[in-house]
């Protein structure tokens, strides 16, 4: 059974592979460069933006009480009034 090739590999053959892994390491390091900047162009803010933030969503009015109010305003008016049974 043979074990593998025991023949010389051609000239220059390490010399390409070494290549493209310099080429792929390349690659890796721009696009995570790439990546990098695309993340901290989007991060950018002060603590005075969020301040701001904050006062802005207490000024905001809570929506939800209002829905629950007129719903069980409608569920309520709804309700029929009893009528009358007859005796027995």
């Amino acid at each position: 059974m043979p074990s593998g090739s025991t023949r010389n590999p051609p000239p220059g053959s390490s010399e390409r592979q070494h290549l493209r892994l310099t080429r792929r390491r390349f690659g890796i390091v721009l696009v995570s460069g790439g990546v990098l900047a695309g993340l901290s162009a989007c991060a950018e803010g002060t603590a005075r933006d969020a301040e701001r933030g904050k006062q802005a969503d207490a000024k905001r009015t809570s929506v939800v009480d209002e829905i629950q109010a007129t719903q069980s305003a409608r569920f309520l008016e709804g309700t029929p009034p009893a009528s009358p049974t007859a005796e027995p």
